[in-house]
């Protein structure tokens, strides 16, 4: 049939169709789209017709994928046209469909023929419709959620468009499967638990008691799976650690806690050094860390593990410390890990802080101060900026980096008030007091003043050897 003939046919009879790209755009793990190769199955797309295609009539139909590829190459047969075989007879409609462009696994349209080769009959026209079935992949931006797939369609012979076109509609969309939120731990006592206790030499923490001393929670996390995103399947719920959502190996998932963790190394509160008692995790599960150094300690879990904490809720981490070594302020973080068995998947990879650990005093550090008993005279100078008295604890350190702490002798400083001019060789002594061992080995000094109050200031005065002039650092 000449194409101006098909064309007048399709305006007379509005074949204006019903555009259903999915029956409902599944919400799938974005975890799923590591690298855009997993093939998903979003069901199939239909356009049904309101008015029956009659015998001889000829068009294109071509069907457009934005955000992704076709995820097997389609074929002829990708496309059916369908009848209500209960209310229409065996016969009473048949076309001719051809796959004449695209349709490939890096292509985004497919474009079929379709020859009507016998009309279609009253009175369930309108149960007749195209059936696209396919799969796609290559959609790498739905490892970002809310990212999407769309298909859209359009009919049209030689001369034109024949009918509104199907507008691109949402197929799938993504979200994230799992989700880790790290919280810090908000202290509730007095004095706060997270404070590193000056007093101390900065050894232990602020507690009301000597157990809450080398002890301090500091924080928890949550693995959480989200309800709505699915597997490939488009139907299975997504759960980490189960079906498609499974680690690699037997203990494929970890957790780290990363920051100056010396302090912890050493304790062995069940006379079993093999237990890495220092840092510990309760609540969803009991377990002391797997490993454990000066700077990490992880756990290893196993998938069944991952789903019991999954389901128990929040997990604490727990620091306990020696109460000997130095603590220094810092702001632990956390990270959550999982590595998929498939090598497509995004693995889990969430890392959030810790609660910030931070001194109950305030500091001032003097980098310079001269060799004791020297050619120059070295003396320092400590200010006590604020309203409220206390004492200041020096931790003082040699140019090999060997350190002593110790209280500064005079007892506590008044709110306001400040220091003599404190001699580098009485300070040497005092440090030589607290450790006999340390020794400034004819070299500089450096140290840190820390205050029970809120604001200090420390200078370093050095004068010269005729008593006439002095410098300040």
């Amino acid at each position: 049939m000449a194409a101006s003939l098909v064309a007048m046919l399709f305006a007379n009879s509005a074949i204006a169709g019903t555009w259903t790209a999915t029956a409902a755009a599944a919400s799938y793990a974005s975890e799923l789209f590591g690298d855009g190769t997993v093939p998903i199955n979003p069901g199939t797309a239909g356009y049904q017709f309101n008015v029956a295609p009659q015998a001889g009539q000829a068009f294109n139909v071509t069907y457009t994928l934005a955000g992704a590829t076709w995820g097997t190459a389609l074929t002829s047969g990708s496309l059916a046209l369908k009848t209500q075989t209960a209310t229409i007879p065996t016969g009473s409609g048949t076309a001719s469909i051809t796959l004449v462009d695209g349709g490939g696994i890096a292509d985004t349209t497919a474009k079929f023929r379709l020859d009507v080769t016998a009309a279609f009959t009253a009175p369930a026209v309108a149960k007749n419709g195209l059936i696209l079935t396919y799969d796609f992949d290559g959609a790498t931006a739905m490892t970002t959620p809310t990212s999407t797939v769309k298909l859209s369609v359009a009919l049209a012979d030689t001369l034109g468009t024949l009918d509104t076109a199907g507008v691109a509609t949402n197929v799938a969309v993504s979200a994230e499967g799992t989700g880790t939120t790290v919280v810090p731990q908000l202290s509730t006592s007095t004095p706060a638990l997270k404070s590193i206790d000056v007093s101390t030499g900065s050894t232990k923490f602020a507690g009301l008691t000597a157990a809450a001393q080398v002890t301090n929670v500091l924080g928890t996390f949550t693995i959480l799976n989200a309800t709505g995103p699915v597997e490939d399947d488009g139907a299975t719920a997504w759960q980490i650690g189960v079906a498609d959502a499974a680690s690699t190996a037997a203990a494929g998932n970890s957790i780290s806690v990363k920051g100056d963790l010396s302090a912890a190394v050493a304790v062995d509160a069940d006379a079993n050094p093999l237990t890495n008692d220092g840092v510990v995790m309760s609540g969803c599960i009991t377990a002391n860390a797997t490993t454990l150094s000066a700077t990490e300690a992880t756990w290893a879990f196993t998938d069944t593990n991952i789903v019991a904490m999954e389901t128990a809720g929040a997990c604490t981490i727990t620091l306990n410390i020696d109460g000997t070594t130095l603590l220094v302020p810092q702001t632990p973080t956390l990270t959550f890990t999982s590595d998929y068995a498939n090598a497509d998947y995004r693995d889990e990879n969430t890392t959030g802080n810790l609660a910030s650990l931070a001194k109950n005093g305030a500091s001032a550090a003097v980098d310079l101060i001269l060799t004791p008993g020297g050619v120059f005279d070295g003396f320092v100078r400590v200010v006590n900026r604020s309203g409220v008295t206390g004492k200041v604890i020096v931790t003082m350190y040699n140019d090999a980096g060997d350190v002593v702490v110790f209280d500064l002798s005079g007892g506590t400083l008044a709110g306001q008030a400040s220091t003599a001019l404190v001699a580098a060789s009485d300070l040497y002594t005092q440090a030589q007091a607290a450790d006999p061992t340390f020794a400034h080995s004819d070299g500089k000094l450096r140290a840190i003043f820390e205050g029970e109050f809120s604001a200090i200031s420390a200078q370093s005065v050095t004068i010269s050897t005729d008593n006439t002039t002095f410098s300040t650092f």
